[in-house]
């Protein structure tokens, strides 16, 4: 019979939490990862991505997704070029404003910094790009139109004097007393008559009420409609906003203000009610929030925050915030967005890193069913995404979900479809990492004393999937040493010697490496069972 101590490590609701120092950390948690994920009950290799659909002709700088009508999704993207996409199953097609009539149009101002909000509503898609009043496309058109032009003639500009008018986000509102309605804000009006042009940061606007196949004729305030104009208590700019249950909330860079509905008797009487709701709370920049079933998740100045209609709460502080704000490019900051993919049950944060040339090239996750943050995720250059069905031999099956994100500064590219395969896009190997420094051992007595040093001999991961796993085993003597690791042990998955040889030496304190770098297989660790030696005061 062996003398060898017997130590197991579950790796059950695993949570990144790289703020806080390694020798704090809790059995459930880890320090260090990259391409990890934390399912029920292990960690594992994340899935794989592909590029699908027609190839976007230009610089994509934008996408989103949604039904053209019934059973039919498609997606939208803009480029640097100032050209407007629709990528469908069957293929693309040129739907920028004014195609029909010259082929070669395009809108100007466009830069990799457009700032672009959208809104789908029913089957119509509402579009903001802040240079231009907004724009919509219906299902039965072939090309995007503009408010203030042909054929619609749609009224947004109403100013006397005024030549254009500007917004930098518009979104849609089902409030329950007068229905659909679109908000705009932070407002900037050119002046025809003394040629001055005047930003209104924090003035909104709301057009008439419209029904879920339509569009609001006019956003000109009058005794027959709900269409109003007014300023809002707020520090700062106005970035954005959500709704959630029967409110809608604008956000600037500082504060939040709830629109509540009022009950509505007659066009001449308040529609909203407006007030401040909280100062310190706010949206870094535009698209870096997302609703759940029951709250909405955002990115402030502060900290990455939870909103269930009553109050926020901090959600990264003591745990990813610091890491998350360490290593946000500043330079490429306002590319940041957010995405709820419900398939994972996790909010995605993508996000540009210190190594960003532009764009997303990380997203990091939080489990919202679990209560846990995923280790950042590497992304091919992502500018902007949505949820999608997922794309099956050339269908949407409309069954299935997944992300879906377009690549900035790519000419000619196709949209990436995510948790595809065991592949990045081009059959590039997916590098993995979990590491997990100064980690607690649990014998069948209690956690081995920090007083003891542990001598490991032998590790046996209790793995499923398919391919091989390295693992690496170090240790120091305090929790502030850097570890030494030893020699990189091969472990086949489907295999009669399921364990790893280490080199045998004593440590304090234990450290692990559990890594892959491959584009066809996948696994999932689920434990860490150790043979080891407690020496020195053991028990």
């Amino acid at each position: 019979m062996s003398d060898y101590t017997r130590l197991r490590t579950p790796f059950a609701g695993m949570s990144f939490t790289p703020d806080v120092p390694s020798n704090a950390l809790g059995p459930a948690e880890y320090n260090n990862g990259l391409n990890i994920e934390t399912d029920v009950r292990g960690i594992k290799k994340i899935g794989g991505e592909a590029s699908i659909l027609s190839s976007i002709p230009g610089n994509v700088v934008f996408i989103d997704g949604g039904f053209r009508s019934e059973g039919i999704w498609v997606y939208i993207a803009a480029t640097r070029e100032g050209k407007w996409y629709m990528i469908a199953a069957g293929g693309i097609t040129n739907i920028t404003p004014g195609v029909g009539a010259n082929p070669s149009a395009f809108l100007s101002g466009y830069t990799d910094d457009v700032n672009i909000t959208t809104s789908w509503v029913g089957s119509v898609f509402f579009i903001n790009d802040s240079l231009r009043a907004p724009m919509y496309f219906i299902p039965t058109r072939t090309e995007i139109s503009i408010y203030d032009q042909a054929p619609d003639n749609y009224v947004w500009n109403y100013d006397i004097a005024t030549t254009s008018t500007r917004a930098e986000f518009v979104r849609n509102f089902c409030s329950p007393n007068v229905g659909n309605i679109l908000i705009s804000g932070n407002l900037t009006k050119d002046n025809s008559s003394t040629g001055i042009t005047t930003n209104y940061p924090t003035t909104i606007r709301w057009s008439q009420a419209f029904a879920n196949t339509g569009v609001p004729a006019t956003w000109v305030p009058t005794l027959s409609n709900v269409a109003n104009e007014l300023e809002i208590p707020v520090r700062g700019v106005l970035v954005d906003g959500f709704f959630l249950g029967s409110n809608f909330y604008l956000c600037s860079y500082w504060d939040t203000v709830v629109m509540t509905p009022i009950a509505y008797q007659s066009s001449t009487a308040p529609v909203f009610g407006v007030r401040l709701f909280n100062q310190g709370r706010g949206l870094i920049n535009n698209n870096c929030w997302s609703n759940t079933d029951s709250n909405v998740y955002g990115v402030d100045s502060r900290d990455i925050w939870i909103f269930d209609g009553n109050e926020f709460a901090p959600l990264g502080n003591q745990r990813v915030r610091d890491y998350f704000f360490r290593n946000l490019n500043p330079t490429y900051s306002s590319r940041l967005f957010m995405v709820n993919n419900t398939q994972k049950n996790q909010i995605e944060i993508y996000y540009p890193d210190l190594n960003s040339t532009g764009w997303c090239n990380r997203m990091i996750s939080w489990r919202y069913d679990l209560k846990l943050w995923n280790a950042p995720k590497q992304i091919a250059n992502a500018c902007n995404a949505c949820e999608a069905p997922v794309l099956v031999s050339g269908n949407f099956k409309l069954a299935s979900r997944t992300v879906t994100y377009g690549q900035g500064s790519v000419a000619a590219s196709q949209l990436i479809q995510t948790n595809i395969g065991n592949s990045f896009i081009n059959n590039q190997p997916i590098p993995v990492l979990f590491e997990r420094n100064n980690l607690v051992l649990q014998s069948d007595k209690g956690p081995v004393p920090y007083s003891s040093k542990v001598y490991v001999h032998r590790i046996l991961p209790e793995l499923a999937g398919t391919g091989t796993v390295d693992i690496t085993i170090g240790g120091a003597n305090s929790t502030q040493q850097t570890p030494t690791y030893g020699q990189v042990g091969h472990v086949t998955i489907d295999t009669d010697t399921p364990w790893v040889t280490t080199q045998q030496n004593s440590v304090r304190t234990v450290s692990i490496k559990v890594e892959s770098n491959d584009a066809t297989y996948a696994w999932n660790l689920t434990a860490l069972n150790w043979q080891a030696t407690i020496v020195e005061d053991a028990f």
